[in-house]
């Protein structure tokens, strides 16, 4: 059992670490930009898999840890919220206004 909370923490990090590095890209990119859909694609995927990961490991014996549960939970939420978000975002682009 200890053998597979450590590869799970691995994994758990790994897909954090993925998920940290696209958030801090995808800021840095141009908003839009195929780039920074890609890069916000491959942060969902990071931070959702990492938590994911987390929720059986806060409860398994020996390593119970309800704040950290309850954070897992809460990623997942905020994540798939703001994916969520984005699919009803209108598609419609706004005209240029010349300059009088």
């Amino acid at each position: 059992m200890e053998q597979f909370i450590t590869y799970a923490v691995y994994a758990h990090a790994f897909l954090g670490g993925i998920g940290l590095v696209t958030g801090a890209g995808s800021m840095i990119v141009k908003k839009g930009s195929s780039l920074h859909k890609r890069m916000g694609k491959l942060f969902s995927i990071g931070m959702v898999g990492s938590s994911l990961i987390s929720l059986p490991v806060g409860w398994m014996p020996g390593h119970e840890n309800l704040f950290l549960f309850l954070i897992g939970l809460f990623t997942i939420y905020l994540v798939l919220a703001g994916n969520r978000s984005l699919t009803f975002k209108p598609r419609v682009r706004k005209k240029r206004q010349l300059p009088i």
